[in-house]
């Protein structure tokens, strides 16, 4: 099976909601390169005008849980990004597989970082930060699944919802790392996470990124106004309809955010 059949197969399980078995587990061999190709080339059959990536599994301290030992990343769209206003949003169960959601930090920024950037360097390429919730979603069941697996379908983004943006940063790679989220669901404290869950910290995570991207022939380089999450701070969690989940951020970004699950 080749890039184009793979990154199909996951096209059509994606827009029918039809959760499939791990390719990795189908006897399909798959460096991560050529899952980066295939999640690129899932890009172009889904329309997508990238605007950021989303960093999967920076936070070290779920890796047991999903059977991983690295990060990976995903594009994120026009379409599959929005802002909560007044810090309230909602989204459609209906339109995953089995999604989670998870808390994240979100910085936008204002010009590309360079090559082999040292994290004060990219710091000074920020243009604002925000508290975020990601839905992700597997089309592997049970979320069970390799890195190549998870790469190959776009990083298992389903949707990114961004709340009050904080453009103004200083000392911003210790704030970041000090950075709280208390998650609850429907008014009750699920789980507490840091920034410091997060690799050596965000900062730290948009680093891998940067110079992971340099490092795949199919991706494309950070962009001025191109959106990056740095990964969740607290494990993700399953969705119900009906519930309300709300993050409150305390630190640098100092906000709360709410979705309504429908």
């Amino acid at each position: 099976m080749n890039i184009d059949q793979i990154a199909n197969k996951l096209h059509e399980a994606i827009t029918s909601r039809r959760q499939i078995r791990p390719l990795t587990q189908d006897n399909i061999l798959l460096s991560n390169s050529d899952a980066y190709a295939i999640s690129r080339k899932l890009c172009e059959l889904r329309k997508w005008k990238i605007l950021g990536r989303k960093i999967g599994f920076t936070n070290r301290t779920i890796w047991p849980i999903y059977g991983v030992e690295q990060p990976m990343w995903g594009s994120m769209s026009a379409s599959s990004i929005s802002y909560a206003e007044n810090g309230k949003s909602s989204i459609k169960l209906s339109e995953y597989c089995e999604p989670r959601i998870e808390p994240e930090i979100v910085v936008c920024f204002a010009s590309p970082p360079p090559l082999n950037a040292s994290e004060e360097q990219i710091v000074s390429y920020i243009d604002w930060l925000a508290p975020g919730f990601e839905i992700v979603d597997s089309v592997f069941p049970d979320w069970k699944f390799s890195i190549p697996d998870t790469i190959a379908a776009g990083g298992l983004h389903g949707q990114l919802i961004i709340g009050q943006k904080v453009s103004t940063i200083n000392n911003l790679i210790p704030e970041l790392i000090d950075q709280k989220v208390t998650l609850a669901c429907d008014d009750k404290v699920v789980e507490e996470g840091y920034g410091s869950n997060i690799l050596d910290g965000p900062i730290s995570a948009i680093k891998h990124l940067v110079d992971g991207i340099f490092d795949e022939p199919s991706e494309v380089p950070i962009k001025a106004g191109d959106i990056v999450t740095t990964g969740t701070l607290t494990d993700a969690k399953p969705l119900r309809v009906g519930e309300i989940w709300r993050g409150h951020y305390s630190g640098v970004i100092n906000s709360s955010l709410s979705i309504e699950i429908i």
